[in-house]
């Protein structure tokens, strides 16, 4: 017992710290179980694992490439992830997955070490266990995403400028962002820009300065090799359009992320936020000061106004809203804690939500489900690739030809069917493949084709010429123009 002490003492392993350890350690193991269970999730996860398979396969680290066609939807940070868990894990869902659990994990210890800044060990704690408890969060903490990587950059440039690190350091963490979200990845600086006043502006403008050091290159290399290609999908259509126009029927409600924050996190949560809010707003006015727990305000309001005002509404958009609605609530329950009696109480409750959490991702997770069904088109891609590595062509299923057929010109972008709904596909059939929306233009190919092979959807069958049946489920086909 005292050698465990001892080192315990030289490790400064306090109640806080082995607290946080075992958390974060738990937590980790918690999302790296069963990681390949599940099949790729379309849209994101089965664009972004092949990007990373490309990637592996090319060589090239510095432009994305996507059904063997060159990509510009984002720079390629989220290829580099992608691509560097595969060559540990090999071409699999778990290979493309493997780092968000880190990254998730470190974005919670991110939250703890900001809440500890801002406040104290306890607000650092139960901020990290209520995001770990928030659904949102939880799904993407897994998922193959970017959106993870831009959470873990807003905490990091908040933290590094509150514990006034060098510029050079700020700027690298928001080119890191830039790096997996395009110019949304700019939004860490948005948000950290009150505290940007509050260090002169010779730090400002040194952080600008290096930020476009370290992103400047990359962008200017796509456009001067790639012109248009590069500009029209990175800028023009990923960010002016998609604030602009509602692109691919999201007509949502002008009011939508209010609504799915409500809906999301529950009405006991919204009130605690709206007390804590009105307390901030309240200390402000009264004594007319800026305190750094002001940010936490800015830093819900930015992107809430941000996303409401863009026309395209995606629920996942506010997901860097999760870490400071955590912070808010841990503060304002803090500002509880006067007497040695109520600190107590409350440390017993920030250990209360740390286990909280955990259990929310262990329900999230859920261990004990060692396998999932396989979609029926992963299934049939899967078994063609066994055998064959021949163009794949699709005849998409119907429902997406009509959205392809009634979808307004102002609502597309260049890359709006360019996945035929099922971008996974091509990850698992690893080899080109051609979505057809127009069966006559699919009929033509096969005629043209002597080697032709194709998937579609079993209520097309009648509609095709002459072939063979060599793959079979409940919903698609897969097939040949002779026997196999």
């Amino acid at each position: 017992m005292n050698k465990f002490l001892l080192w315990s003492k030289k490790l400064k392993l306090n109640w806080v710290n082995l607290a946080l350890l075992v958390f974060l350690l738990t937590a980790f193991c918690l999302l790296m179980t069963n990681l390949g269970r599940d099949a790729l999730f379309d849209w994101d996860e089965g664009i972004y694992a092949q990007l990373g398979n490309e990637l592996i396969r090319s060589g090239n680290w510095f432009t994305n490439s996507w059904n063997y066609s060159t990509w510009f939807e984002k720079p390629p940070g989220i290829s580099w992830i992608s691509a560097l868990g595969q060559l540990v894990a090999g071409h699999s869902a778990y290979g493309a997955r493997l780092a968000l659990p880190a990254i998730s994990t470190l974005t919670l210890y991110m939250i703890f070490l900001l809440g500890k800044k801002l406040k104290n060990n306890r607000v650092g704690l139960i901020a990290a266990g209520l995001v770990l408890s928030f659904n949102l969060f939880l799904g993407r903490t897994r998922a193959l995403n970017a959106d993870m990587p831009l959470i873990l950059g807003i905490v990091t440039t908040l933290y590094l400028i509150l514990t006034n690190q060098s510029a050079w350091k700020v700027a690298l963490i928001v080119a890191l962002s830039v790096w997996f979200k395009g110019l949304a990845g700019l939004l860490p600086l948005l948000i950290s820009l009150p505290l940007f006043f509050t260090k002169g502006k010779k730090y400002l403008l040194s952080t600008i300065y290096y930020l476009l050091i370290f992103i400047l290159p990359w962008h200017l290399y796509s456009y001067l090799k790639y012109g248009q290609e590069f500009l029209n999908p990175y800028f023009f259509e990923q960010v002016l359009s998609r604030v602009t126009s509602p692109i691919e029927f999201h007509l949502e409600s002008r009011w939508f992320y209010f609504q799915y924050l409500f809906e999301n996190l529950g009405l006991g949560m919204i009130i605690v936020l709206t007390l804590a809010l009105l307390t901030l707003a309240f200390s402000f006015l009264k004594k007319n000061h800026w305190k750094q727990e002001h940010i936490l305000v800015w830093w819900l309001a930015v992107p809430l106004v941000i996303f409401t005002l863009a026309k395209t509404r995606l629920f996942w958009y506010i997901l860097p809203v999760y870490p400071a609605i955590a912070l808010i609530v841990a503060n304002f329950l803090d500002s509880f804690a006067i007497t040695s009696q109520a600190k107590k109480i409350l440390t017993i409750l920030s250990i209360g939500v740390l286990a909280q959490g955990l259990r929310s991702a262990y329900f999230s997770v859920e261990p004990h489900k060692l396998t999932a069904q396989v979609p029926n088109r992963i299934q049939v891609v899967s078994e063609l690739a066994a055998d064959h590595s021949s163009t794949l062509a699709v005849l998409v299923p119907p429902s997406e030809r009509i959205a392809e057929a009634i979808l307004p010109s102002s609502q597309r972008i260049s890359s709006s069917f360019r996945y035929g709904g099922m971008p996974s596909v091509v990850y698992y059939y690893n080899s080109p493949v051609i979505f057809f929306y127009n069966v006559d233009d699919f009929i033509r190919y096969w005629e043209d084709h002597e080697d032709a092979l194709a998937m579609v959807v079993s209520e097309d069958q009648a509609l095709l010429p002459e072939h063979d049946i060599i793959v079979t489920t409940t919903d698609y086909l897969g097939i040949t123009k002779g026997a196999q």
